[in-house]
């Protein structure tokens, strides 16, 4: 019997398709067939930028399918503009998709067409759904998130319902947005967060005028929809987020926890005055620091006067910083974050500080103080503490090996 033919399909951002294909070459590792279908656009960068081949190439089972997302060549397709990559896809990718998976040469292994067996998909392309159930082909979600910012999305209705989405005026500005008392109000609409969650750790797309929003409303229904999926993969494990996965297993059964899969990302804006005002914290603390900020990240960079940049920042980094436009982001950004992350990150897991909705420098400054300095050997040692945990979860035996061999045992299952 041949193996199980997998397609993969990750929203086109770099962070969600690194996730996508490490998930890709483990499978392929365990013995099966994998499709990757990504957006003309990140081939492209993938091709220019990444050894997307020569990882690859041992892999003979291994193949790249392409659509295009329907937005311009221009477009920055990052920031605040990301909503508009799966506002297209809703838009123009059913089509596509259809064509992909009916066409002779769509997927086709050397002129011989591989039959796709299950589709693991990301969170938001409910567009593929009619096409899978009328050739009777199974799927899986993948969220390449965490369980605790999973959950808030899938509890988006219970949010709305209880009038806890934080809604932002029109004309508002972000700091009076950021200062408001009702942003560190509790939420208790979301089961086993109730103690947790505030309105400010919301994740950052319910930040709108209107509950009606077209990005709010695209993100409730189709993470609702996962709970019709034959699986949900979420980028966790047992002993990190048990509490928040059983609550999740009351609505998503077949749920498999895998860590040490996904690399963590973050599509994030930053103004110029926001920056200027992290970055003298960061001088001002004294530490030595490593600070990757890529150019198209900085709202209103576009004057490329560097003679705005006062003196003693410049000073301050040539002695102690080092600022770069990018790094590889496995060996350097491997850190987890989110909006909703970084709450847990300091009152759960206690292993930093959340620094949301501020840049202020003198409060940036105590920060990097009280991790460097003041907490620093409590930092360390939750630290060694969790990631003790996490390699016993990808050991044998451990949570995460054991939900992936259950994963691959039902991917097998689907070989007709």
């Amino acid at each position: 019997m041949s193996p199980p033919h997998v397609l993969i399909f990750p929203v086109p951002l770099q962070g969600h398709v690194n996730s996508m294909l490490n998930l890709a070459e483990i499978l392929c590792l365990s013995g099966l067939h994998v499709t990757i279908l990504l957006s003309d656009y990140t081939h492209n960068r993938l091709l220019r930028h990444a050894s997307l081949q020569s990882r690859f190439s041992r892999h003979s089972g291994f193949r790249v399918a392409t659509i295009s997302d329907g937005l311009p060549a221009d477009h920055p397709r990052v920031g605040e503009r990301i909503v508009d990559i799966v506002l297209s896809l809703k838009e123009v990718g059913g089509p596509q998709f259809r064509h992909l998976m009916e066409s002779t040469d769509g997927l086709s292994d050397g002129g011989a067409r591989r039959r796709v067996s299950c589709l693991i998909m990301d969170g938001v392309f409910s567009f593929a759904i009619p096409v899978l159930e009328e050739m009777g082909i199974p799927y899986i979600y993948f969220r390449t998130i965490s369980a605790c910012s999973f959950w808030p999305y899938f509890c988006l209705q219970e949010i709305i319902d209880a009038g806890e989405v934080p809604l932002i005026a029109k004309d508002e500005d972000k700091l009076t947005y950021w200062n408001k008392k009702e942003m560190d109000m509790m939420v208790t609409s979301v089961p086993g967060m109730e103690r947790i969650l505030r309105l400010r750790d919301i994740p950052r797309f319910c930040r709108v005028e209107d509950v009606n929003h077209p990005g709010l409303q695209t993100m409730k229904i189709e993470t609702r929809r996962t709970a019709d999926a034959s699986g949900l993969i979420l980028n966790t494990f047992e002993d990190l987020e048990g509490p928040i996965l059983d609550e999740i297993r009351k609505h998503i059964p077949n749920l498999y926890s895998l860590c040490d899969i996904c690399e963590l990302w973050k599509c994030y804006n930053i103004d110029k005055d926001e920056l200027l005002e992290f970055w003298y914290g960061l001088v001002n603390s004294g530490y030595r620091f490593l600070w990757v900020i890529r150019p198209d990240s900085i709202l209103g960079n576009d004057t490329g006067n560097e003679n705005e940049i006062p003196m003693e920042l410049e000073e301050g980094t040539k002695s102690r910083g080092y600022m770069v436009g990018w790094v590889p982001q496995q060996q350097v950004l491997a850190i987890q974050q989110s909006i909703t992350n970084s709450r847990f990150v300091s009152e759960v897991w206690k292993v930093g500080l959340d620094i949301k909705d501020t840049c202020d420098r003198i409060i940036v400054e105590k920060m990097v103080k009280e991790v460097m300095d003041v907490r620093r050997d409590e930092f360390l040692e939750r630290a060694h503490s969790m990631a003790s945990l996490a390699r016993k979860a990808i050991s044998e035996g451990g949570s995460s090996y054991l939900n992936l061999n259950r994963l691959v045992e039902f991917l097998n299952s689907t070989v007709s």
